[in-house]
């Protein structure tokens, strides 16, 4: 019995030792110590523990965009580019198409010269109206401002353009009135083309009502 026993921890001792024993000590065990081990644990423990961890693969970088081809640096894609070859510095429409050219706008008429002397007179008593506008008869018709414009009839009166042109006798007696423009100096009169002689040209013959106005009475000039 007792050779039994001496036999049995012969045959014991060799694998203990194998197990309490690590030819790298605690330097392979990546941060677990033997204390955090079992005894059963022990013996595997630092199997393939000690190889060297590679370290980590850096990320690839993003790809680069592929570059937008625009052969006439006019900032539209050659893909979309319906005029290519457009000369540099052209202005160009979101075809890549040269941009229509637009003529520089006319020059405005010369102010008119006063009429000197023509005031509003303001309402005369009554409760009709007449109003209209002095223009230049070529596009874009712009107003003429500071005209003198006059009414003749039941009562005289005169009225100032103002700066887009227009004119207005307010508080008439009701009755027939003849409408002129004083057509100012390097102008002359192109509309109306008919009606009642003035000093100046030829005017209006409007009649009006009590509580009713008379609109649209123009005149038009151009220079020569």
């Amino acid at each position: 019995m007792r050779a039994f026993i001496v036999l049995l921890v012969l045959v014991a001792t060799p694998f203990l030792a194998g197990v309490s024993q690590s030819p790298q000590g605690l330097k392979c065990d990546n941060g677990k110590g033997d204390e955090h081990r079992s005894a059963q644990g022990t013996a595997n423990a630092h199997k393939g523990v000690c190889k060297p961890q590679d370290p980590p693969k850096p990320q690839d970088p993003p790809p680069s965009p592929a570059p937008v081809l625009d052969a006439d640096q006019d900032g539209v894609p050659d893909s979309l580019d319906a005029c290519p070859n457009t000369a540099l510095g052209t202005a160009v429409d979101a075809s890549g198409c040269p941009l229509p050219s637009t003529p520089p706008p006319p020059l405005p008429p010369p102010p008119p010269v006063s009429s000197g002397g023509c005031v509003s007179s303001g309402p005369a008593g009554g409760t009709a109206s007449i109003d209209g506008q002095v223009f230049v008869d070529a596009s874009p018709w712009p107003g003429l401002q500071g005209w003198c414009v006059t009414v003749s009839g039941p009562v005289n009166a005169t009225a100032v353009t103002d700066a887009s042109g227009n004119y207005l006798f307010p508080g008439l007696p009701a009755g027939t009135y003849t409408v002129c423009e004083t057509v100012q100096s390097g102008w002359h009169e192109t509309f109306p083309a008919s009606g009642p002689s003035c000093a100046t040209g030829l005017g209006w013959t409007i009649t009006v009502k009590d509580g009713f106005g008379a609109s649209f009475i123009w005149f038009g000039n151009l220079t020569p």
